[in-house]
Order: structure tokens, then C-alpha cells, then sequence
């Protein structure tokens, strides 16, 4: 089979596995790593050759400029602390903790036992993220995870660098450490600097489709010189996103910024799936090298990592804050549920296998190294990923009144902010008085609703849902109506398409205020 089809039924396979997974309520990460894993034994699919570059290239950058932009700066400040500790602290514990477990239980040498320690180090969210902002779990617990995962992506892939060089050389603590920080820092400085031209570039274009692909390129134009000094490519990355997403309101109109927004998430969700299908392909070739009794040592070997990486996070929440006097979740008293759920979203993902298969084939027993990774990836993401959710319920994490009163409050005063402003305009006569009337009828009434809201329904999740019900089938009505325009080819195509882009925000805004 060509490469091109091996793409088109990776494509095919995303679609329906992503499917099955949104049809049952399950991540979908579980379900494609557990997907990628069949595909492999499909005898005539061959398994494309990934190259270490290749992957880290095409991959990685777009996948953290995804998260990153969309990361809030201030929410990551408020939090600093925190996504400190479990990004750098708890990544270095586990690189150590794993890869003392790797050479006195398993036998690997220091270097590689430190490269698998790196490689099951950082976290990722998606899994985690996708149950938490459907259950509407605190904001403060989706943004601490952000966070932590941005950051120990670097922290645990130039952990990754250094015990590979480390191979067989000699090296000492300190000369670690010092090479550790002069590859963080440099990367975050290339991260500045990409992120200030970009945002002056995307400045000076007036054009969506330019602004567009100036985004798509500041990910790759921060990592890529940053991987050629030899200092953290993924750090540049990170760093460059938080920037351009703090700015993005000054850097493009609206309809630049909702056209950005939704290619970053369907580029996230696509090269995530076809990471893992792709992982999954070349999986099943490793396996095949092997005898059974050996796979039950791998499988053994695997859970053992597991339980390490996993007891760490889970000490590690407990245990740190009481001894640092500090508060994983800040602004509130920290409970135990809270830390609980923090150390059970302990995720491993795509960048942990992208990582494994990139060791070089020269290195040791690269083969059981990126067994055993796997085998950690598919046990975090499947036993957590599904035990989350009712976690979240028992212990009553799910969207607070608090959450819903935020919101409320926060639309009452946008709301406010505009009728204010008409006010002004018709002060300075700048608009006919019946259009101005017009426009505030309208808000005034938005304005009633949310205080109908506020007022009468407490923001009462029951309350919340029939009231986004009925929007949903109020603009059901408009799509019907916009059928029959369409049919009657009376009206501009143009114009029609603009009125439905504006049903289709509309039924997203209501339909996320009903979860």
C-alpha cells in the first residue's frame, strides 16, 4: 500500500474511532491508542517509516503552539507556583525515581534507564481535559494542568536530551544541572523573540489567510533554531504561544481570530490521532520480535513503571504542599478530593511514545525502552481516563455555583459595558436614534435574561440546561427557515452563508452552556 493510501485509511480510521469514542462518552485518546494498537495487527497495512526528526518536527511544534496559545498568561501567573512544582519538581522526581526502578529492577544501564525516565516524565492532558471540561470541574484544576503540561514537555524532553548524550560518556551532576538550565533558558529566550516578530508580522497583515499561516509558521520558526544551538526547542515553542495568545486580541480582527482558533484545535485533534495510529502501526513490528515469555517480562516490566510513575504524582500531591507549606490549588482551601483528582490526571500521551520511538536505533535495548513506554501510556490513559469522571462525581467537583455565577456575572457586565456605550453614541448623535433604540432593546433584553438567570434560577444546573435546550431548538427553527431561503434562491449565497455562520456560534454558545 502507498503512502498516500496508508494516510487516507489513517484518516478514515481517526474519523470513526473518534466517532465511536464521542458516540460512548469515552476520551478519545483511549480509544485511538487502543485503535492504533488493532491497526497494527491489519496484515496488509504496512507501517510507514517514522524518523526520530520527522516526528520530532512535524509533530511536536504544532502540538504545543496548540496548547500554548490558548493557554491564559494570567490564569498560568496566578498559578505559577504550583504548575511549578509538579512541571519541573515532580518531572525531575519521576525521571529519577523511574530510573532507579529501571536499573536495579530491570537491569538497564544508568543512561538509558534515565532516557526511559524522561520519556514517561511529562503528562498530557487531553484525556484528562476532555473529562473535566465536560463535567465542568474547576477552572483552577483544568488550568493547573494546562500548565503542568506545557512546561514538563520541556522539562522532561531536555531531561531527555541530556541522558541521551549522557550515553556512553562520563558526566556529573553539575555539569547536568548547569547544561539543563542554559538549555531552558535559551529556549525561552528564542521564544520571546519569535513570539515579538510574529506578533509584529500578524500586526501589519490585513489578510485572514495571511495572518493564518504567519501562525502556522511561528511554532516551527521558535523550534527549529533553538534545536539547531542546542537549547530547549520546546520551551521556544511554549513560550512563543503564551505570547501571541496573550496578544491575540490586538494581532487580528474577529473573524482571523475564529478562523486561527478553529484550525489550531482541529490541527491538535488530527496529529493527535494520527500520532497515535501511527505509533500504534509501528508497534505491533516491535512485538513481533519477540517471544512470549519475553512479552509477559515487557508487560511486567511496563506495570512496574506504571505504578512508579503513578505512586510518585500521587505522593507527590500529598505529600510536597504539607512540607513546603504551600497549596497545589491556590485562592481555596486545598481538600483532599482535589489533590486526588490532580494526581490521578496523570496521563501519559503522544509526546511520551514520539519521544520512545525517536531513541536512536544504535542506543541499547531501544526496542524494550519503547515496549515499556507504551505500556505506561496505555495504562494511564485507559485506567484513569475512565475512573476520572466518576471520581469527579463522588467527590462533587462538577461545575460549582460559583462557576455558573461567573459566568452570568461576567456577560451582565459586557452587557452593561454596551448599553453604556450606546449611551455615548447617542449622546454625540453619531447614530439615528431609532437604530441606536433598536440595538438596545436587544441588549437590554440579554441583559434580562441573565438577571432572570442570576436571580430567579441560581444558576440551578437543571434550570441551565432547559433554558440551552430551548435555544437550540429556537435556532432549529432558523436553520429551517434558512433552508427554505436557500431553496427559494432569492438571496446572495454570501449572505446566506454569513447567517448561518452566525446560527452556528450561536447553537456552540448555547450548547456549552448546557453541559
Amino acid at each position: 500500500m502507498a503512502g498516500a493510501e496508508v494516510l487516507v485509511f489513517l484518516l478514515v480510521a481517526v474519523a470513526l474511532l473518534a466517532g465511536f469514542a464521542l458516540r460512548h462518552d469515552v476520551p478519545y485518546p483511549i480509544v485511538l491508542v487502543l485503535g492504533g494498537l488493532g491497526l497494527g495487527f491489519v496484515p496488509w497495512l504496512p507501517a510507514p517509516e517514522l524518523e526520530p526528526d520527522i516526528i520530532f518536527f512535524a509533530f511536536l511544534p504544532p502540538l504545543l503552539y496548540a496548547a500554548a496559545f490558548q493557554a491564559s498568561a494570567y490564569e498560568l501567573r496566578a498559578n505559577a507556583g504550583p504548575i511549578v512544582l509538579l512541571a519541573v519538581g515532580l518531572v525531575l522526581a519521576t525521571v529519577v525515581a523511574v530510573a532507579a526502578v529501571a536499573h536495579y529492577a530491570i537491569g538497564l544501564p544508568w543512561p538509558l534507564a534515565f532516557v526511559l525516565g524522561a520519556v514517561v516524565g511529562p503528562t498530557d492532558p487531553i484525556a484528562a481535559a476532555a473529562v473535566l471540561g465536560r463535567l465542568g470541574a474547576p477552572a483552577r484544576i483544568r488550568t493547573i494542568l494546562e500548565g503542568e503540561s506545557l512546561i514538563n514537555d520541556g522539562t522532561g524532553l531536555t531531561a531527555y536530551t541530556l541522558a541521551l548524550a549522557a550515553i556512553g560518556t562520563t558526566v556529573t551532576v553539575g555539569d547536568v544541572a548547569l547544561d539543563f538550565v542554559v538549555k531552558a533558558a535559551g529556549g525561552i529566550a528564542i521564544g520571546i523573540a519569535a513570539g515579538w516578530l510574529f506578533g509584529r508580522l500578524r500586526q501589519a497583515a490585513s489578510e485572514p489567510s495571511i495572518d493564518l499561516v504567519l501562525s502556522v509558521l511561528t511554532p516551527f520558526v521558535a523550534y527549529v533554531p533553538a534545536e539547531r544551538i542546542e537549547v530547549s526547542g520546546v520551551l521556544a515553542v511554549v513560550t512563543a504561544g503564551v505570547i501571541i495568545g496573550e496578544r491575540s486580541h490586538e494581532l487580528a480582527d474577529a473573524g482571523a481570530r475564529l478562523r486561527t482558533l478553529a484550525f489550531w484545535q482541529s490541527a491538535d485533534f488530527l496529529l493527535n490521532s494520527l500520532l497515535f495510529l501511527l505509533i500504534g502501526l509501528q508497534l505491533v513490528d516491535l512485538i513481533e520480535g519477540v517471544d512470549d515469555k519475553q512479552l509477559l517480562d515487557v508487560a511486567a516490566y511496563a506495570l512496574l513503571v506504571t505504578a512508579v510513575v503513578i505512586g510518585v504524582r500521587l505522593a507527590w500531591m500529598f505529600v510536597v504542599p504539607a512540607v513546603a507549606h504551600l497549596r497545589i490549588v491556590p485562592r481555596e482551601p486545598t481538600g483532599h478530593p482535589e489533590r486526588l483528582v490532580l494526581g490521578w490526571c496523570g496521563m501519559r500521551g503522544a509526546v511520551s511514545l514520539a519521544a520512545a520511538l525517536a531513541i536512536p536505533a544504535s542506543v541499547g535495548p531501544r526496542e524494550l525502552v519503547i515496549l515499556i513506554a507504551y505500556g505506561v501510556v496505555l495504562v494511564t490513559l485507559v485506567v484513569p481516563g475512565l475512573t476520572l469522571a466518576p471520581m469527579i462525581r463522588r467527590f462533587g467537583l462538577g461545575q460549582s455555583e460559583q462557576r455558573r455565577r461567573e459566568e452570568v456575572e461576567a456577560r451582565m457586565r459586557l452587557t452593561h459595558a454596551a448599553l453604556e456605550r450606546f449611551d455615548e453614541m447617542g449622546e454625540h448623535g453619531d447614530i439615528p436614534e431609532p437604530d441606536l433604540e433598536r440595538l438596545r432593546d436587544r441588549y437590554q433584553a440579554r441583559l434580562d435574561r441573565l438577571t432572570e438567570r442570576l436571580e430567579e434560577a441560581e444558576g440551578h444546573p437543571d434550570h441551565r440546561t432547559e433554558a440551552a435546550e430551548a435555544q437550540v431548538e429556537a435556532l432549529e427553527a432558523e436553520r429551517e427557515v434558512l433552508a427554505e431561503m436557500r431553496r427559494e434562491r432569492a438571496f446572495p449565497a454570501e449572505l446566506l452563508r454569513e447567517l448561518e455562520a452566525e446560527i452556528d456560534i450561536d447553537e456552540a454558545r448555547a450548547r456549552s452552556r448546557g453541559r
